[in-house]
Formats: structure tokens, sequence, C-alpha cells
């Protein structure tokens, strides 16, 4: 059975900006190849900035595998380094995927202005990753098994900060570039930020 008109119309966006940039596709485009009509994709997202604020805000796929952290690994007894790592992985998986996606509206002022406006109209954007982060960090807090002292949203936006530097610099440079492996340089980046307060001991390496 053929997929709803709004998941294809979703994915082929998706295909679309991630070969020709948001600014070069158009919504004509958009329509003819999920097979809809265009006025479909005009009723469920507006524009293709719409579109385009969906996938990075709930659609992409690597920011639902990002989602899903919490449950896949919620606060138990010397799980705190392993589950930080998860989220770090996919944190750094979902920033490379946007990237590229976000890059069209950052060069031009008149895309960027709307993409704004929407994240604002929708409560959307970048800044719903730093607190669903610092709510996941909270619940080790209430757990016990990390500072309750810390400031959670300041160091969701560390981890964060840290995994959207990693995909930055693998995009421009390369992974080369980078000092360590990847594994590694997570490793180093959770214990160096949550370390120190963690409520038990840091597991060895």
């Amino acid at each position: 059975m053929a997929a709803p008109a709004r998941q294809r119309i979703l994915d082929a966006a998706l295909a679309l900006i991630q070969q020709q940039g948001i600014g070069r596709v158009t919504t004509k485009e958009i329509a003819s190849r999920a097979g809809a009509a265009e006025g479909s994709l005009f009723k469920n997202f507006g524009d293709k900035m719409g579109l385009l604020a969906e996938l990075l805000t709930y659609e992409l796929p690597e920011n639902r595998a990002w989602r899903e952290v919490p449950q896949i690994a919620p606060p138990q007894r010397g799980q705190l380094v392993p589950a930080l790592v998860l989220g770090m992985e996919r944190a750094i998986d979902f920033f490379a995927a946007a990237l590229p996606l976000v890059a069209g509206s950052f060069a031009d002022r008149e895309l960027l202005r709307r993409h704004q406006e929407l994240n604002r109209q929708r409560h959307s954007g970048p800044q719903l990753a730093i607190d669903a982060t610092a709510t996941y960090i909270a619940s080790w807090q209430k757990a016990g098994y990390l500072d309750s002292r810390v400031d959670s949203y300041a160091m969701a936006l560390s981890l964060c900060g840290s995994a959207l530097m990693y995909a930055y610099t693998q995009h421009l440079a390369g992974s080369e570039s980078l000092r360590c492996e990847r594994d590694t340089l997570i490793d180093a980046v959770i214990r160096t930020i949550v370390g120190p307060h963690m409520s038990e001991p840091v597991p060895p390496d």
C-alpha cells in the first residue's frame, strides 16, 4: 500500500533538498516526485521552508533516532556514560544530516528570515534539541546519578555544541582533521564535561 501523501511529500523533499539545496528545489518538483498535488504540499506544510522546518524538527530519521535515546537508555546504575555516549553518537549523526539541508537557507537572507519566522510560529528549532537533552540530564539527576547542583541546561548545551562542532568540522575539514577517532573523542568529551559531576564513580577506560 502506498504511503500517505504527507509522508511521500516529506520523503521527496528530503531527497531533493539533499540533492539540490533548499534554494534551488521547487514545490512543483517536490510534489511531482512525491506523486502528489502541489496543493497538498501547501495544505500540509505551507511552503518548502515549512517542509524543511518539519524535517529538521521531527521527521529526519537521524532526529527520530536521537529523540529515542531516553526510552532506550533510561537512568540506571552504571549506565550514565554509555547512555550519554549513545546520545552523542546520535546527535552527531543528526547534525551531520541536518547541516547540508540548512546550508542553503544560511546563504540566502530571505530563506533564513522565513526559516526563523516559521520556527517562531511553530515553536520549532534547534533549541528543542538542547531542551530535550537538558530534560534527559535532569532525569539522571533526579535518579541520583548526577549532582543535582549541576546546571542541566548548560551541560546539555555543552554536549550538543560538541556534537555540532564535530559534525561541522567533519563536513568542512574531514574526519582526519580531528585529533582522534570519533569513539575516543565522544568518550573524552563526556568524561570531561560530565565525569566530575557523577554521583557514582566514572567507569574505567
